[in-house]
Order: structure tokens, then sequence, then C-alpha cells
């Protein structure tokens, strides 16, 4: 798999989230059920220095919670993929410290949830299958947010 970074329009980090990822076919096919898109591809993943482009997280405060609720899930959970701890509490840091633009709160919000959710699967695994379930995530999503699902 190759991976070309993406800006984020609210944080401004650039890494693979929301990238260009170019796969096999045949990866694909094995890749099954997973969370983590990335850790779960066979083989190894190359990372591309240029930028592709900005991704679009924003389109609704609910598609802004969901990216950072998942995403910060996924980093506090743990890397699978060779990420040192360092860089994603960096990344961490960046979701939920606040952010700027159309929606911004809402990827905060879902940051600092995603991180609470990730210790409370600590215990818990098979809750981060979850994470992949789009009724779940929307349902958890207007039971602390209604009057956003309402406007979103």
């Amino acid at each position: 798999m190759r991976v070309w970074r993406a800006r984020n329009p609210l944080n401004g980090l650039i890494y693979g989230y929301g990238g260009l990822k170019l796969i096999r076919r045949s990866a694909l096919r094995q890749l099954g059920n997973a969370v983590d898109v990335l850790a779960a591809l066979p083989g190894r993943a190359e990372f591309v220095a240029d930028v592709a482009g900005t991704t679009r997280i924003n389109q609704s405060p609910y598609h802004a919670w969901k990216a950072g609720f998942r995403e910060c899930a996924m980093l506090a959970r743990g890397s699978e993929y060779g990420m040192d701890d360092g860089e994603a509490t960096e990344r961490i840091k960046a979701w939920t410290d606040g952010a700027e633009g159309e929606y911004a709160d809402s990827a905060t919000a879902g940051a600092r949830e995603g991180v609470a959710f990730a210790a409370e699967a600590a215990h818990f695994p098979h809750l981060f299958d979850q994470l992949n379930d789009p009724a779940w995530l929307f349902s958890r999503f207007t039971a602390g947010h209604a009057e956003q699902a309402v406007a979103g």
C-alpha cells in the first residue's frame, strides 16, 4: 500500500488520515472487517511525503465528530503499524486541544470522546468493533449531541 498525506482543515495536521491510498486489489480482499485499514492490510505501507489534498471531515457536525472520535480512539488504543507513542500523543493533543473552522467544536468533542472510549474499550476489546458500525456511531453521536444532529 502507498499512502499520500492529507491536510486536516480543522487542526492543521498533515499525515495519512484522510489521505490518498493506493492498495492492491488482492490485499483488499484479505482485509475483512478491520477497524484500522492501515494496520490490517498485509504487507508494508509506504508513506509518500507529498500531500495529496485536504480531507473533508467537516461536512456536518456528525461527520466532524465521527472523524475525531474514530481517529482518536484508534490513536489512543495504540498504533499497530509502527507509529511511536510520542507521535500518537502529539496527534491526539492536536485533535483534542481545539480546532478552527466549520464544525471544529464537533471534531474536538468527538476526539475527546474517542480517547475516553479507548480507555473504556481497553477493558472490553470487542467494543472496538463498534468503530466500523455506522448505526452505532450515529446513535452514540445523537445521544450526546442531539441539537447538532438536527442541525447537521
